[in-house]
């Protein structure tokens, strides 16, 4: 015999069921007023309220034994009881943890969970702590050389003070705004030549990855910079990387628009002249960046990707290498819209604006 059905409206809240289902919104709360509500109807069973819920019938049950007890608000407020087992990974722990991976300190899952044993004596599994890892934020990366002479400091003042430094260098080369435009440049050179440049490529699974190679001690520097802001670019070839190019390379910025005040924000190459210089032209004033921080200056990411275009191949002569180059490099003078991509929206531009 079949036990008998128990009342479900013990608290007659049967109304306010109702009530609440107007303008309760899509979610679990939602979901267990529209279950109690059809067995307040008493026209299912428990199996197909729970059929037409999408939950178990033990699912169901629990619900209703909720509402019977306590009622419609602890039936929409979730348990904030926590089930299962307690992390082995303690708040100490975590916090420890964070401050390593901020640092890059692990090259391999079994580093950390090897530095996990022996810190805080936490046995855990390769998958536990690989779970760990990508809970607190952590990717596998390509880590990146960094001079330990490189300040953090110092790279933080260039970005968040960049447009005072642009205006005491243009009192300090005597230069008066007006109503001149200021166009501001990053500059820098790369070298490229014959030597082999070998990168990643997708190979077949069980073969071995080669590319024709072979060392040639012939190259040339490529001289690139690019407008913020603008959109213009320049790029000059040259056998040599001196104070003479660097000049010339300042007067072809210069000519580009000579009515205008040009900034050139660049390293502090030792062939890269000051603004004390009597070869830098009238309108050009220079600006540089901290020492041993390539990453503030856009145009590293631009020889990264040459290199990317230029890589795995054997180049017949440094001619052929050029033109290649000449190819990839023409898309950036001829459609804006490829530097502002390289340049960012982000602290540069904020600070050229300002």
């Amino acid at each position: 015999m079949p036990r008998k059905k128990s009342k479900l409206d013990c608290l007659g809240q049967a109304d306010q069921v109702l009530q609440q289902l107007k303008d309760e919104p899509a979610g679990l709360a939602r979901e267990r007023l529209i279950a109690v509500k059809l067995g307040l109807e008493d026209e299912l069973e428990l199996q197909q309220i729970a059929d037409t819920v999408g939950r178990s019938r033990a699912t169901i049950q629990t619900w209703f034994d909720l509402f019977r007890k306590e009622g419609i608000e602890r039936l929409c407020r979730r348990s904030n009881a926590k089930t299962g087992r307690p992390s082995q990974l303690t708040p100490i722990a975590e916090k420890a943890l964070r401050k390593k991976i901020a640092k890059g300190s692990f090259r391999r899952v079994n580093d950390a969970r090897e530095w996990l044993r022996k810190k805080f004596k936490i046995e855990a599994s390769y998958d536990t702590v690989r779970h760990w890892l990508g809970k607190l934020g952590a990717r596998l990366k390509v880590v990146r050389p960094r001079h330990p002479n490189s300040s953090e400091l110092k790279r933080y003042r260039f970005r968040t003070q960049l447009a005072r430094q642009m205006f005491c260098a243009l009192k300090e080369r005597n230069i008066e705004r007006g109503k001149r435009p200021i166009r501001i440049w990053v500059s820098d050179e790369a070298r490229f030549g014959l030597q082999p440049s070998l990168r990643r490529a997708w190979v077949s699974r069980g073969v071995r990855a080669h590319k024709s190679s072979s060392c040639r001690y012939d190259w040339q520097y490529i001289w690139g910079a690019l407008q913020v802001g603008g959109g213009g670019s320049e790029f000059l070839y040259t056998n040599r990387a001196d104070g003479d190019v660097s000049a010339a390379f300042l007067k072809q910025i210069s000519e580009r628009d000579p009515y205008a005040i040009h900034i050139m924000i660049w390293d502090g190459a030792s062939f890269h002249p000051s603004n004390t210089d009597p070869r830098i032209p009238d309108n050009v004033v220079v600006l540089r960046q901290p020492p041993y921080s390539p990453e503030l200056n856009p145009v590293e990411k631009l020889w990264d990707m040459l290199r990317d275009w230029l890589c795995n191949r054997r180049w017949g002569s440094l001619d052929e290498l050029l033109e290649s180059s000449t190819h990839w490099l023409k898309k950036f003078w001829d459609e804006p819209r490829n530097i502002l991509s390289l340049v960012g929206n982000g602290w540069m531009r904020d600070q050229a604006n300002a």
